[in-house]
């Protein structure tokens, strides 16, 4: 609890604005379930919760990268494009929103875009941090441009995975010899290919942006003091 709690304390204004806005999701959600006398959408939770490993791993590894030995921060980097996708993914829950009717469908819109866009930030965040790792392991800005690239573009496939084949990462435990022999199939598909494209384009652009923005309001900030 205590390590949970420093961890906390190392972003403590990003933290704190994450919690906030995974509260005021939550809080939607109660609403919803008082409402209609049903917990559908609760799934929403355990998503959110998947999308915020990957910040904890790369947040974890950002301020402790000194002390973790190589070979763990190998483990840890692998862990974490493992479950990346999850933050990505959780944007494709809006399909869900086809399911509401009347007044409902706004209330839903609002309460599945609070959870998408929770989740998306926090996967834009991990990967920036990761980002800034690779480039304190003296890797030229090109070549961490590239495999910040490659990595959304390989999340665009692990959205297709847990979408489309309705896969996830803990298949890659509880189900191996299914999950590669499937991929390696899936692979060859065209659909496959253009789906992965076009969603790794869409986090790789957006990724551009985050970071960019975060640049200026930075340059920003230390222009004014």
């Amino acid at each position: 609890m205590n390590s949970i709690f420093q961890l906390y304390q190392y972003n403590r204004k990003i933290n704190h604005a994450v919690l906030l806005i995974s509260m005021y999701c939550l809080a939607l959600l109660l609403i919803r379930a008082k409402i209609t006398q049903s917990i559908y959408l609760f799934f929403l939770i355990w998503n959110l919760m998947l999308a915020a490993i990957p910040y904890a791993l790369s947040s974890y590894t950002s301020n402790h990268f000194s002390t973790i030995r190589k070979e763990y921060k190998g483990v840890i980097l692998l862990s974490w494009l493992a479950f990346l996708p999850n933050s990505f993914y959780i944007i494709t829950d809006l399909v869900h929103v086809v399911r509401s009717t009347g007044n409902l469908f706004y209330f839903d819109l609002v309460l599945i875009s609070s959870f998408a866009i929770t989740g998306f930030f926090l996967g834009l965040l991990s990967l920036f941090q990761v980002e800034q790792l690779l480039l304190k392991m003296n890797l030229k800005s090109k070549t961490t441009n590239s495999i910040v690239m490659a990595i959304c573009f390989l999340n665009g496939f692990g959205i297709y995975i847990g979408r489309v084949l309705r896969f996830n990462s803990w298949d890659i435990l509880s189900n191996p010899i299914e999950l590669f022999t499937t991929l390696f199939y899936e692979l060859l598909s065209k659909e496959t290919i253009l789906f992965s494209i076009h969603f790794g384009a869409f986090i790789y652009l957006t990724f551009l942006l985050y970071k960019n923005t975060n640049q200026n309001t930075t340059n920003y900030d230390q222009s004014t003091i």
